[in-house]
């Protein structure tokens, strides 16, 4: 099999892909909290900006990529 048949199924699955976005998601937050800037996101269909207190309760109540929140929440 060669490295373009490889890439090709990884896209068609999805799960790799899939989980390299929530992984980056959380890394975003994460360096929003770090820096105590508001983050850009969109919701109900306008952009808003979201307070680093919020990012950070977002991560406490579960949507890390990893399953270990605690260890990503002392992180910030």
């Amino acid at each position: 099999m060669t490295d373009s048949d490889t890439l090709r199924q990884l896209i068609a699955d999805g799960r790799a892909v899939d989980e390299a976005l929530r992984r980056a998601a959380v890394a975003a937050r994460l360096e929003y909290v770090r820096a105590g800037l508001s983050m850009p996101v969109w919701r109900g269909g306008r952009l808003v900006w979201v307070e680093p207190n919020e990012l950070k309760q977002y991560v406490a109540d579960g949507h890390a990529a990893s399953g270990n929140h605690e260890e990503v929440i002392r992180a910030v």
